[in-house]
């Protein structure tokens, strides 16, 4: 991830660790149910058969991807630089270790798949993420945004929350440039060759949410973990204030939303357990 301690670079990893580990209950209430979507949208485009295998959920999160991959009979565990997020509904989830996805506390070769639902599009040098995962996994199945990803809600949130002081966490800021790397399929297959994996399939994706009203696109902004730690800092009224504060900025009906994603599917040099598997595809 980010790299810690580089003079005028960008935050310590832990920043970022720290934040989302923070706000696993704000997730939970918020984000949570837009990736339990996304990830079951993600185990279903793999062209890695995951029924059976032994899978890694990188970056684990609240557990999307793990139930996804569970619920067609892959075999389990996952990982986060996030102890809070794997706190989250334990008792309910598989086996996982807290885990730097530049250096995973696993052997060579010891998943059959790297299942990562939007989580190496968090690294300052994503290829290296790619690296990380062919060493550990025989195929990466992942996600990230494209780069023309946005709604209004975004800039709403934002804007109510800068009303009270609320400024980008210096990590935010550097993850956003991090994304841009691999917004674009051309950038995306860059990428996992900038890895050492072999592309099999990169999609891009329009992903509609029509049936979330404008409280659910709100909680979704408040929730995400750049906020979520400055919204849990303010009293009751203050925190219904700035979510009206939202809404109105949003308005009463805004444009439905539309997650614009890349689906990617990478095997490792090595790798020749896949058959037929889809060429990159620009549309």
């Amino acid at each position: 991830m980010v790299r810690a301690g580089t003079p005028g670079g960008p935050p310590p990893l832990t920043s970022l660790g720290a934040a989302y580990s923070a706000g696993a209950s704000a997730w939970a209430s918020g984000p949570a149910p837009m990736y339990e979507r996304l990830a079951g949208l993600l185990v279903k485009f793999s062209p890695v058969p995951l029924g059976g295998r032994l899978v890694l959920d990188l970056g684990s999160g609240t557990g999307a991807g793990s139930r996804a991959a569970l619920s067609i009979g892959a075999r389990v565990i996952g990982a986060d630089l996030a102890l809070g997020m794997l706190l989250s509904g334990r008792h309910d989830r598989p086996p996982a270790a807290v885990g730097n996805a530049l250096a995973l506390p696993f052997g060579r070769d010891a998943f059959d798949v790297v299942l990562a639902p939007f989580s190496l599009n968090h690294l300052d040098d994503p290829a290296a993420g790619v690296r990380e995962a062919g060493r550990i996994g025989g195929h990466l199945v992942a996600s990230t945004y494209a780069a023309d990803d946005d709604h209004p809600a975004k800039v709403a949130v934002e804007t109510a929350l800068s009303e009270l002081g609320w400024r980008r966490p210096a990590w935010y800021e550097a993850l956003k440039s991090a994304m841009a790397a691999w917004g674009t399929v051309e950038g995306t297959v860059a990428v996992l060759e900038r890895g050492g994996m072999r592309p099999l399939a990169v999609e891009p994706r329009a992903v509609e949410f029509p049936d979330l009203v404008p409280g659910d696109l709100v909680a979704w902004r408040m929730g995400m973990p750049h906020s979520a730690g400055f919204v849990e800092t303010l009293d009751p009224d203050a925190r219904r204030s700035v979510f009206g504060r939202a809404l109105e900025l949003l308005g009463a009906d805004p444009v439905p939303l539309v997650r614009r994603v890349i689906f990617l599917a990478a095997a490792a040099v090595s790798s020749s357990h896949v058959q037929g598997a889809r060429l990159p595809s620009a549309g």
